[in-house]
């Protein structure tokens, strides 16, 4: 048996923290409740209250593998420096979809309908309904058990219940260029430059993309939600030559040595194009029943940049929505499936009962960059005794780290093309990066 059981604070103790119970006396008596079991002996899948989320799983289970390879050449420049150039890849086989574990096995595929212009609008009517769609629709029967709202023998699914379905049998795939220059230290200076240009593929597994063994799974492909394409990180130790025993007034003395020597600089920059993003319309109405996916045709191409902050709503446009994709003045009765696209910019809206060509993240956010700076002063107190002062300056040039992917769970503005209000916007950094923070610290060796 499953049940369900929720506790909530009901009063503030003296320090002002909620309690729900406390550990002497323990949550209070779990809720009993009575089952009537229908005539049919069927009892809810989801439990007395349909509260508890079953889960689901394959009958046979694959183990997820994974294969590698890689090609690379390297090149010594000098007796410190060398080259290196590499191609990476991989392919995951009988993996999770998206970033699991579950998804919908039973979701409504898109169909062909009529879109008839109305007194009060037009409203997209499939011609089977949506959950006759289902690829399990009646594929389930129940022999002996009748369906007390048709009479008949009860048959099985009609609705999204294998939601939570946990089905290790989708795919990805990673190939990359990487270049690499390596300096080992000498004459107190190492540093390391790194390049990669990859491409990372994958199958969502939220509701906007079905996965599964109906036609639509090819829209759930596309860039994973967190590659960048591109990323440059360089990084660099360097003890300036200055001071005793340096190339530069190597014959200080302590007072001089004390001003001018014991500097070092330590930088980590980090150079990366944007995350990927997925363009919708706003008119999911006018062409399909399912509400997603909601992506436009694209013929051609749509300007994109991040522009000057607005002071007044602390905005920065990242693109310009077009004018609204919908069908011209047409008389009651008309068949707006049957008219041409609405067309803006390099947008239409796709015919009915389809989903536009636009792709899953096809459209890709504003780059990153962020450099951190350390700067360290070592003191020779004694023998046995050291001292470092240092200042770390992150993101030294303030650059903010603009989001707009909706791909890292924070909330920023819509990716609708051809919407109003916040479409359009960044309204946040991206979570996890800051502005500009400067540290300071005291450190004792010995």
């Amino acid at each position: 048996m499953l049940l369900n059981q929720q506790l909530f604070a009901t009063g503030v103790n003296n320090n002002a923290y909620f309690s729900a119970f406390t550990l002497a006396s323990g949550p209070g008596p779990f809720p009993t409740t009575t089952v009537a079991i229908p005539s049919n002996g069927v009892l809810p899948l989801g439990g007395p209250n349909n509260n508890v989320q079953p889960r689901m799983r394959p009958t046979v289970q694959r183990l997820p593998t994974l294969d590698a390879w890689n090609a690379t050449v390297q090149r010594q420049l000098t007796n410190t420096t060398t080259l290196e150039v590499a191609y990476v890849g991989n392919k995951g086989s009988h993996v999770f979809a998206g970033n699991g574990p579950a998804y919908d096995l039973n979701p409504v595929p898109l169909g062909p309908g009529t879109a008839i212009v109305t007194a009060t609008g037009v409203q997209f009517t499939p011609t089977v309904p949506a959950e006759q769609r289902r690829p399990f629709y009646n594929h389930f029967v129940y022999p002996g058990f009748i369906d007390p709202a048709t009479g008949t023998t009860m048959m099985c699914c009609a609705d999204g219940i294998m939601g939570n379905y946990f089905g290790n049998d989708a795919s990805a795939n990673y190939n990359a260029l990487q270049v690499r220059v390596d300096k080992r230290f000498s004459q107190g200076l190492q540093f390391m430059s790194t390049y990669t240009y990859s491409h990372a593929n994958n199958f969502s597994a939220d509701g906007n993309f079905p996965y599964g063994s109906i036609p639509d799974r090819h829209l759930s492909y596309g860039p994973d939600d967190f590659n960048r394409k591109n990323v440059w990180i360089n990084n660099f130790v360097y003890d300036l030559p200055f001071g005793r025993g340096k190339k530069f007034a190597g014959g200080a003395g302590r007072a001089m040595d004390l001003v001018i020597g014991g500097w070092q600089l330590t930088d980590t920059m980090n150079w990366s194009s944007g995350l990927p993003w997925t363009p919708t319309v706003g008119e999911c109405g006018l062409v399909n029943d399912t509400g997603i996916p909601c992506m436009p045709n694209v013929n051609g191409s749509f300007k994109m940049g991040a522009g000057s902050l607005d002071p007044v709503t602390h905005t920065v446009t990242y693109f310009t929505p077009v004018s609204s994709l919908t069908y011209p003045t047409a008389s009651v009765g008309t068949d707006t499936c049957s008219l041409s696209r609405p067309t803006s910019g390099p947008f239409a809206l796709p015919a009915c009962g389809t989903v536009g060509n636009a792709g899953r993240n096809s459209y890709w956010g504003p780059s990153a960059f962020t450099d951190d700076l350390s700067i360290a002063k070592n003191f020779k107190i004694s023998e046995r005794f050291n001292a470092q002062f240092r200042m770390d300056a992150f993101n030294i040039f303030n650059h903010p780290v603009l989001d707009f992917s909706q791909n890292d769970g924070q909330a920023t503005g819509g990716t609708c093309v051809d919407c109003g209000g916040n479409n359009g916007l960044i309204k946040d950094i991206q979570y996890g990066t800051t502005m500009r923070t400067l540290q300071f610290g005291l450190k004792l060796m010995f």
